[in-house]
């Protein structure tokens, strides 16, 4: 549902306008219904005093009620008065609406808009019926005017009658005309800020915000800039703390390498050279996980290089049966290939981590079989997405550890340890050279019942042969 709603500040800038043309529409509600009232009450006073002239009239002139009211009716402009002996409401006013009851005296509106004021004779049965001549209105004094027939008509006579519905529609476009601005003005403020804080979570670390922003807005952007600045600063530390300690490492190594190359030299037991042999290996896992440290700190290092001038544009067919040539070593793992001849536009050395790191990754774990799959799909915007699938039929890998395999030097279950080899950075490094390509790199179960990693990178099907 939240896709169909229109953006915040779309919804902000209606919601704006709303309450606006609510307040003064409920504005002129009330000033209607208290002109309306005041129109009552107006309209009792001056029957009132109607009423008094009738019944002063009668006593002095002794007549009857009727004979003086019959004798009285037409001599007033503004007001129609009427005698009836019985007066009943709901037969003789059916089509009346009851406005109020004012000191006893029932007030009503005739189907015309005529106001109707009902005096009861108390002495007799009686009863004395005041009604205006002309209908009362509440924005326009029809005192001396006929009701004019059509609209067109009506703004000819008297084009004064539409300045109130004309002055409510210039403050409408008035203030939503400066709410749009403003509301424009902070979206588009807003929506820089947004595109700045996913270049900079996307690894861009040295983006920053404006500070030509307006309140309050110029303060959120000096927030972002100083938390960036802190984590920039932050990220440098490490990164040069990482490429450093490999470099100082190898200098002991090779110390101790020359050492251990001087004593072969000497006549040693077969025990003796048994334990060169194992610093030997030691050594050579050492150096294994120095140049891995360094290459999965330079991914992640912040650098103002764009990657794409270094692109080219590979045959992903033809490059990973070269790359599985050179990684398989024996031939207790069958390989079995689905490759669907595509070119890929990317980073050669990028591609090269990520495959070699999920191939050796499975050929660890396989029983006896790996699989590696190129397929690709088009998107309706014209682009396409290409997936280099890597399976295995080993142990595989829990669903609840898909996203903790990608950390560095995480060990999972029994299967996944390091005594079956690796170091703990290769899914780490290729994941690293999956984000340098703009790509996903995501972990699953795999049709062969062991561990399914599949790589997702963008390519344009306008470009393939």
């Amino acid at each position: 549902m939240a896709n169909y709603l229109p953006p915040l500040f779309t919804r902000l800038y209606l919601s704006l306008l709303t309450a606006l043309f609510a307040s003064i529409i409920l504005t002129f509600y009330l000033s209607e219904q208290y002109l309306e009232q005041s129109d009552v009450v107006d309209f009792h006073d001056d029957s009132y005093q109607i009423f008094i002239e009738a019944t002063s009239g009668m006593q002095r002139t002794h007549l009857s009620a009727e004979q003086y009211i019959n004798s009285y009716q037409g001599q007033h402009l503004q007001f129609n008065i009427t005698w009836q002996a019985n007066w009943n409401a709901k037969q003789d006013c059916s089509d009346c609406e009851f406005l109020s009851n004012i000191g006893g005296i029932s007030i009503y509106q005739l189907s015309d808009e005529q106001l109707l004021a009902i005096y009861p004779l108390y002495q007799t049965n009686g009863t004395i019926l005041i009604s205006d001549r002309l209908p009362n209105s509440l924005f326009f004094d029809r005192t001396n005017k006929q009701q004019s027939s059509s609209f067109i008509e009506l703004l000819r006579d008297d084009p004064s009658e539409f300045i109130p519905y004309l002055l409510l529609l210039v403050v409408i476009i008035s203030l939503g005309t400066t709410l749009y601005v403003s509301v424009r003005r902070l979206q588009k403020q807003i929506n820089q800020l947004v595109d700045i804080n996913k270049k900079f979570g996307q690894g861009e670390l040295n983006i920053r915000a404006r500070q030509t922003y307006s309140e309050p807005v110029n303060e959120l952007a000096d927030s972002f800039n100083r938390m960036a600045n802190a984590i920039t600063e932050t990220v440098k530390e490490n990164q040069i703390f990482a490429q450093a300690v490999p470099h100082e490492i190898r200098t002991p190594l090779s110390r101790i390498q020359l050492a251990t190359g001087l004593l072969r030299q000497r006549s040693l037991q077969n025990e003796e050279l048994e334990l060169l042999d194992n610093i030997d290996n030691y050594i050579d896992d050492i150096e294994k996980l120095t140049r891995q440290v360094l290459t999965f700190s330079k991914l992640n290092a912040v650098t103002g290089q764009d990657d794409s001038q270094n692109t080219q544009r590979i045959k992903l067919d033809e490059y990973l049966q070269s790359r599985i040539m050179q990684l398989t070593t024996d031939n207790v793992i069958a390989v079995k290939l689905n490759l669907q001849p595509l070119e890929l536009e990317c980073e050669p050395a990028y591609l090269r981590l990520m495959f070699d790191n999920l191939f050796n990754n499975a050929l660890m774990y396989a029983s006896s079989q790996v699989e590696i799959t190129v397929s690709s799909s088009r998107k309706s915007c014209g682009k396409g997405l290409v997936v280099v699938s890597v399976d295995d039929d080993g142990p595989g890998v829990d669903s609840h550890q898909f996203e903790t395999i990608f950390l560095p030097f995480s060990r999972l279950d029994k299967s996944r340890n390091q005594q079956t080899g690796g170091l703990g950075l290769g899914l780490a490094i290729a994941k690293a050279a999956t984000r340098r390509m703009q790509g996903k790199l995501l972990v699953g179960r795999s049709h062969l019942g062991g561990a399914s990693f599949s790589c997702q990178l963008a390519y344009n099907p306008k470009q393939q042969n």
